[in-house]
């Protein structure tokens, strides 16, 4: 409770050998010793090798030699897997369930969820709950109604629609793979339930929030009498994204965190049913959207962690909230291949790069989309006409209905026929994209599997380093191995060979919690340049930052914009006229080196910058400089850096300037847009500064580059706060319960 100051403890700072380790899962051996053969399954599809067993390898003692190496550490652990998987769509059970012959859909089943024989054992299904744009007979729900009217009690929910072909593949997956994870996700509520009486667009009426939690309730109960138990559930499909030609629903974050607090957490409990709700269901862009859910405490016990998808952003945000969250897990739960990928080997290449960084980013779920499609990519039901099922059923020449494996089934292949459910991810380097990556496991039964593929253009010879055993081995360019051993590990690890410091973290149950960082996560968190250094401070869902002094809005007439790019009704100005429906973009997907730029008119002294996209909430830069200039020719350094959010407050170091430019960093198909920007400068003491209170953890750690981290973790159920100096001024800092924060200092 007592006020702090961050610096002093991160001049101090500690290496991680200094830090308590990772618990190690029980099977793992405590002595050293081990099996001296290590298993080899390649996938090369140039040379159409498919999960096909190598001759294996033999772990070597003493010198290695000079050269690229994934250093492995099964000493230090993370999250428990519980999957690999894709959906059974509507469109993707019928091929399966109806089109194939007994003995084809017995085979292809068997080559899906079995692990025996050619089987890759997948273990986690998305189920949508009724229809989405995967749907053979167009739109439906488990309530259907006529126009204009409504059933509140639910008198007409039944789920007779999958009883012919949906719950029979599910039940013949469980009774493969007794271990099947399975969670559910609606695209759309009944249509009665929404402002547009359709199960297109709108949003959920307020009158339906309740009807919607007992939609829930009912369903996964009907599902629990079929023998189909559902053990997550999302709110909503991709609450931030209205189609117009399929099932869909917008749900913000505000909306979802009252139906989960006041409705479906409630109504889930009342029924006694144990199935987790997952929050946000959308894409690694927007990580505010669940830690709304997060920093909520009476939301936050409802939700056990986040479904991540791939479509926009970048799969560090599992990490960034991991650790702004460590108690609440990541879920990848839809990334779906496509034509768009390019070839097949561009598509196997994207499949591998999901599975291996959603894991290495603490995803304990790896999930592609449609587990089948027919040869024209289809049945469609008003979405994508280009995506890719993990096989394709189709009629052969004979006139009869077959299944081929696609490039997603041998990918996942490489880690789900190996890596069971209840394995956990250990710690591991990679030689990163366009080389080769990696991810690496120890299962239950004390098993190891790493993952590893060729990303680069050649061929690539490396060293597998584990403890002080080590061999070499050479993964052609694209292709895929995965290797699997026994026994324990001989000795310890460098952790700089690693590339990562882990903090442990503890609960106030006596459990523990960890947090993991290395120096590429540095971008996703705000950095300013105060003098000689760069100083990073992480901001969870729900923390803030009060100042000494009060802050108010620099006096917007007079001032000039400019971009480097808008479009013809988006034009800069827009940004600075009042109007927060109106916008500035760039009428393009933003690139790199797109910039807007502030001429305030004369010299000012601001220490904050505020972006506002609210309107359009995924259209914010996703990565950002600010600079300052005195003339609008002479830019210097930049003073603040790191990533976008809906409403980007950038905290700036006091300056002084009369042009203020924000050059973006990052590429996405999304139109960089900004409603309403504002320039923020000190204006006398304060009203009121929060007083520190409750009890936080603070430890330190060093990157193996120097940088040096300070980790503030609040393992209470209530708010804390702490003063955090920065750049000569002390900010109160308000750290939601369960939350940690991180701040870093490097040389500039």
């Amino acid at each position: 409770m007592s006020r702090y100051w961050p610096g002093a403890a991160l001049a101090a700072a500690v290496s991680l050998v200094a830090l308590t380790p990772a618990p190690v899962p029980a099977a793992e051996p405590a002595a050293a010793g081990g099996s001296s053969g290590v298993s080899v399954f390649l996938t090369d599809l140039a040379t159409r090798t498919y999960l096909a067993r190598q001759e294996g390898v033999e772990w070597r003692e003493g010198a290695a030699p000079v050269g690229p190496a994934l250093t492995i550490d099964s000493q230090r652990t993370y999250q428990e897997m519980e999957g690999f998987g894709a959906s059974f769509t509507d469109s993707s059970a019928w091929l399966v369930g109806t089109r194939l012959g007994a003995a084809q859909r017995d085979a292809v089943m068997r080559d899906l969820f079995g692990r025996d024989g050619d089987g890759i054992g997948l273990s986690f299904v998305r189920q949508p709950m009724g229809a989405s744009d995967f749907a053979v007979r167009g739109d439906y729900s488990y309530d259907d109604m006529p126009p204009r009217q409504s059933d509140p009690t639910l008198s007409r929910f039944s789920i007779d629609h999958d009883k012919s072909y949906i719950i029979p593949v599910l039940k013949q997956a469980r009774e493969i793979n007794p271990q099947l994870t399975l969670m559910a996700t609606p695209w759309s509520p009944p249509g009665w339930m929404k402002t547009t009486d359709s199960m297109i667009g709108g949003e959920l009426r307020p009158d339906a929030y309740q009807p919607l939690a007992e939609y829930f309730a009912k369903f996964i109960e009907a599902y629990a009498a079929e023998g189909v138990p559902v053990r997550y559930i999302t709110p909503q499909n991709e609450p931030l994204y209205q189609p117009a030609g399929y099932p869909g629903m917008g749900m913000s974050a505000e909306q979802q965190n009252d139906l989960v607090k006041n409705h479906l957490g409630p109504t889930l409990q009342r029924h006694g049913l144990q199935t987790g709700i997952l929050g946000y269901d959308h894409n690694w862009d927007v990580p505010g959207y669940p830690e709304t859910l997060y920093a909520d405490q009476d939301t936050s016990p409802y939700v056990t962690g986040t479904a991540w998808h791939c479509y926009g952003g970048s799969v560090r945000a599992q990490s960034v909230s991991h650790n702004s969250y460590p108690n609440k897990p990541a879920y990848e739960t839809e990334c779906s291949g496509g034509t768009w990928e390019g070839d097949e080997q561009d598509g196997f290449a994207a499949a591998m790069d999901l599975i291996i960084n959603s894991s290495r980013d603490w995803a304990k779920s790896v999930v592609r989309w449609n587990m089948a499609l027919d040869s024209r990519n289809g049945p469609t039901n008003g979405g994508c006409l280009t995506c890719r099922g993990v096989v394709t059923v189709a009629r052969g020449a004979n006139g009869k209905w077959t299944y081929t494996k696609t490039a997603d089934y041998w990918a996942l292949g490489q880690a789900s026929k190996f890596v069971r459910p209840g394995a956990h991810r250990i710690a591991s380097s990679t030689l990163g994209a366009g080389d080769v990556q990696d991810v690496a496991f120890v299962n239950p039964d004390g098993s190891k599997a790493l993952v590893a593929f060729n990303s680069g253009t050649a061929a690539r010879t490396f060293r597998v380093q584990w403890g002080n055993r080590w061999f070499s081995y050479t993964l052609n360019s694209g292709a895929a191995a995965t290797f699997t051993w026994d026994g324990a590990q001989a000795g310890q690890t460098d952790p700089e060979a690693i590339g990562s410091v882990d903090v442990p973290l503890d609960n106030a149950d006596g459990t523990q919690a960890l947090a993991s960082y290395d120096a590429g996560m540095l971008a996703a968190i705000p950095q300013v340049r105060i003098g000689d250094q760069w100083l990073g401070y992480s901001t969870p869902g729900g923390a803030s930052l009060t100042g000494p002094t009060k802050e108010e809005p620099l006096d917007r007439s007079g001032w000039t914009v400019s971009a480097s790019a808008s479009s013809a009704d988006d034009p800069v100005g827009n940004a600075v006229d009042g109007d927060p429906a109106t916008r500035w973009s760039t009428g393009a997907g933003m690139q790199p080196g797109d910039w807007f730029q502030l001429d305030l008119g004369s010299s000012r002294t601001f220490d904050r910058l505020v972006l506002d996209t609210t309107a359009s909430p995924q259209d914010f830069s996703k990565q950002y400089e600010v600079f300052v200039s005195d003339d609008g020719t002479n830019w210097g350094g930049p003073v603040a850096t790191g990533p976008g959010d809906t409403v980007n407050e950038i905290l700036l170091p006091q300056v002084t300037g009369r042009y203020v430019r924000v050059v973006n960093q990052s590429s996405a198909g999304n139109w960089w847009s900004i409603h309403e920007v504002n320039v923020l400068a000190p204006a006398g003491p304060a009203d009121s500064v929060p007083d520190p209170s409750g009890d936080v953890q603070r430890k330190t750690a060093q990157l193996p580059d120097g940088t040096q981290l300070l980790v503030v973790y609040n393992p209470g159920r209530t708010a804390a706060v702490f003063d955090m100096p920065l750049g000569g001024t002390t900010y109160a800092y308000r750290l939601p319960a369960g939350a940690s924060a991180v701040f870093t200092t490097r040389a500039a």
